[in-house]
């Protein structure tokens, strides 16, 4: 019996919170430790950015972000190409400096692990190097918290044309110029790294010692990194995270990485597979990688140090019913249809996270002898196989398998990307729904916005044409892609990210308006207050909404007042 133990799953041991070899710095995974040692790294549009900028136009940046968004490793990238011998470890002060054809680059690797009165000597050079236009030729690159930061600007008043400085370019970064910049790395797209992830850690070479291992077949994680290789089950995968994007939640790289690794792992090791005895393999089967997605099943300590599965809970596809597909997963291999008795075969087969057959005998007891059995499987298995299903069934023809996620409309505010005609297209839905966010009534107009307050006044009368919609701009400094619109009406803006689309789509077709109500309506009723506030009304003519009864909505009427 050949029993293979793969160095390649000790390697992404290194990511599970509860191993010992786990470390919290996601610098310490990038970089060689030695001839035997798995080298790991992401390329990334900000390191690029970095190096040419240094090169060409050189001047002092200040990294920013969360703990994990890899601050740290830019620093020792930028040293390592201007530095032959590259960096094995910092030094005890955390701060270096590097020759470069322009002078020398101080780096500050976290100017919160520095003493206050370092930190207050570090930024008061920064400040006068900025103000001198460089011409000490030192370019500062520290890598900061950006409450830290401003707190500590904030504390000491002869930093006050710094602070001044790096408030304006924490506001947008168009304020960064030729001497000074902020990177604030909350700013990148978490998803454009995920599918780069899965393509190095389910490269065949890190899993070659596989295919000759006699477990193989009992082996979860084998089974989750074959899985998870296929191209549409990765893209949906990447789905996952994208739909994050448009809620404007940001993932660090470091968060992002422990989770890409538990779920090919759950936590296990070959170690653990190649001992498994039968108790131990039933624990193993409960852990494929659409099941480690979402955290089910992992121990409540990993769970609290794992933000990402909290933060994938609200997108879980198994907490969703969709009556279509659940009588498809239950009876799909008796429907009739040839091609979908065939689809449900491959899908719903004797696989090992199906328990080896175990599921189907399952199946057919609930369907065939319900009564006698009293089989509890639809409790028991059908959020794991809307999961499944969610993530592996092949066809898109079929089923809309979105259906499974909290957000009804994301399909059509993915579409709008890029696209100029959908966007204006759906500024008619938008402009209902606004109508009847303003006014909590259901209001007949999709062609004018009106200013309404909930006492049914309308203030002003907006023709959609007014109404603008644009989309969020690329960076070329940072991986960052579009994720958002921002709806314009004159000087007026709302941020429009996937939360406040559904919220006002749901509105617009009569639906119930359940996601984030609070955080959306305050949103929405400082959008009204600010359009409200810009309107001159007429003194003598009041413009109302009027309930008309015979079609059940609210239209505009007009009131004049005679003296």
């Amino acid at each position: 019996m050949t029993l293979n133990k793969n160095t390649f799953v000790d390697y992404l041991d290194q990511f599970n919170v509860l191993s010992p070899n786990h470390s919290k710095i996601y610098d310490e995974y990038t970089y060689d430790k030695g001839k035997d040692s798995y080298v790991f790294k992401i390329e990334t549009k900000a390191e690029t950015y970095l190096c040419n900028l240094f090169l060409n136009n050189p001047q002092s940046i200040i990294l920013t972000g969360n703990a994990g968004d890899g601050k740290t490793r830019l620093c020792r990238s930028i040293y390592n190409y201007f530095h032959q011998d590259g960096l094995v470890d910092w030094p005890e002060s955390g701060i270096l400096e590097v020759d470069f054809p322009h002078g020398k680059i101080r780096m500050v690797k976290d100017l919160s692990e520095l003493k206050d009165e370092i930190i207050l000597q570090e930024l008061s050079r920064l400040q006068a190097s900025i103000n001198d236009n460089h011409a000490d030729k030192i370019y500062y690159l520290i890598a900061a918290n950006e409450g830290k930061l401003t707190k500590f600007l904030s504390q000491h008043e002869h930093l006050s044309s710094l602070k001044v400085e790096v408030k304006r370019r924490f506001k947008t970064h168009l304020e960064n110029n030729s001497t000074f910049s902020i990177i604030n790395l909350l700013d990148v797209t978490s998803s454009l790294y995920v599918e780069k992830v899965l393509d190095e850690w389910n490269k065949e070479s890190n899993w070659s010692v596989c295919e000759s291992c006699s477990k193989q077949k009992a082996c979860i994680i084998n089974l989750n990194h074959k899985r998870s290789s296929k191209d549409f089950v990765k893209n949906r995968l990447v789905e996952q995270y994208r739909f994050l994007d448009y809620l404007g939640t940001h993932i660090t790289m470091r968060e992002m990485l422990i989770h890409i690794s538990y779920i090919l792992t759950g936590g296990l090791t070959c170690t653990d597979v190649l001992n498994a005895d039968y108790e131990a393999l039933k624990y193993q089967i409960d852990k494929p990688y659409y099941e480690n997605f979402y955290g089910n099943n992992a121990a409540n300590e990993a769970l609290s140090d794992m933000r990402a599965i909290k933060l994938f809970k609200e997108l879980d596809p198994g907490r969703y019913s969709d009556s279509n597909i659940d009588d498809f997963i239950l009876n799909g291999d008796i429907s009739g249809n040839a091609q979908l008795e065939a689809l449900h075969e491959d899908l719903f087969n004797s696989d090992l996270d199906l328990y080896l057959g175990y599921f189907k005998k399952r199946l057919d007891i609930y369907r065939n002898h319900n009564k006698e059995s009293n089989d509890n499987l639809i409790e028991e298995w059908i959020e794991r196989l809307r999961r499944k299903f969610y993530f592996e069934f092949p066809s898109e023809e079929f089923f809309n398998r979105t259906n499974l996620v909290p957000f009804k409309f994301v399909n059509i505010f993915d579409e709008l990307f890029g696209d100029q005609r959908k966007q204006a297209i759906s500024k008619r839905d938008l402009t209902r729904g606004l109508n009847r966010a303003f006014s909590k009534r259901l209001v007949d107009s999709n062609r004018e916005l009106f200013s309404t307050s909930e006492n049914l006044m309308i203030h002003s009368s907006i023709p959609i044409s007014q109404m603008k919609i644009s989309e969020e701009k690329q960076r070329e400094d940072i991986d960052h892609r579009s994720s958002s619109f921002e709806i314009t009406v004159g000087k007026t803006k709302l941020f429009l990210n996937l939360y406040v689309f559904e919220y006002l789509m749901r509105l617009s077709n009569g639906d119930t308006h359940n996601i984030l109500k609070e955080d959306v309506e305050i949103l929405l009723d400082t959008f009204r207050n600010e359009l409200i506030k810009e309107t001159e009304t007429d003194p003598f003519v009041l413009n109302i909404l009027r309930l008309d009864k015979e079609n059940g909505l609210y239209v505009q009427d007009c009131i004049e007042i005679l003296e």
